[in-house]
């Protein structure tokens, strides 16, 4: 996630996003050449995560590795949409950490992780709809521990798939404006 919100940041203030601008590619072109490293690399991590999980720390996976890895590949998405996001309204590495900040800290606190969302006040849960975390905290531990079947997987899938279209399209429709 840090390192897709300090790339365009860094960029910016180190006056190479111009030259992004002026370069023949188009701006999804050049979200997607930020995304696909940063997505190679977290599937990479989360593969080794697993596998400490599995096998040094004896946790049953008891679901389908076909929907981790998918659930996986969206919340992946979703993340990298959001740190692009942030990073294409900052104009410097300082704001873009700071952004870093006031996201992720809210999104890890009130994910579930801690404390269960439904003991959360109605106003604060409304609100989490937009974490795209909690969403796959729920998978994982339905995953891991109880085999949750498919078609729960997917009603918790599609608020992380809305998220990674939303933030993802922003990316691109802020370096677009910064063509005009």
């Amino acid at each position: 996630f840090t390192v897709t919100v300090l790339s365009v940041a860094r960029e910016k203030e180190l006056g190479t996003f111009d030259q992004l601008l002026v370069s023949p590619l188009r701006p999804f072109e050049i979200v997607i050449g930020k995304t696909i490293p940063a997505l190679i690399i977290a599937l990479i991590e989360g593969t080794l995560i697993i596998c400490a999980a599995i096998f040094i720390f004896r946790i049953p996976f008891t679901g389908s590795f076909f929907w981790l890895y998918v659930t996986m590949f969206v919340f992946v998405c979703s993340i990298i949409g959001a740190g692009l996001f942030i990073s294409t309204i900052c104009q410097t590495q300082q704001q873009a950490i700071l952004g870093s900040f006031v996201f992720m800290t809210p999104a890890v606190l009130l994910s579930g992780y801690a404390t269960p969302i439904e003991n959360m006040p109605i106003w604060l849960q409304r609100i989490l709809v937009i974490n795209p975390l909690s969403y796959y905290l729920i998978i994982v531990k339905g995953l891991f521990l109880k085999d949750m079947p498919g078609y729960i997987v997917l009603e918790n899938i599609w608020p992380m798939v809305i998220i990674a279209i939303f933030t993802l399209t922003g990316s691109v429709l802020f370096f677009r404006g910064r063509l005009i």
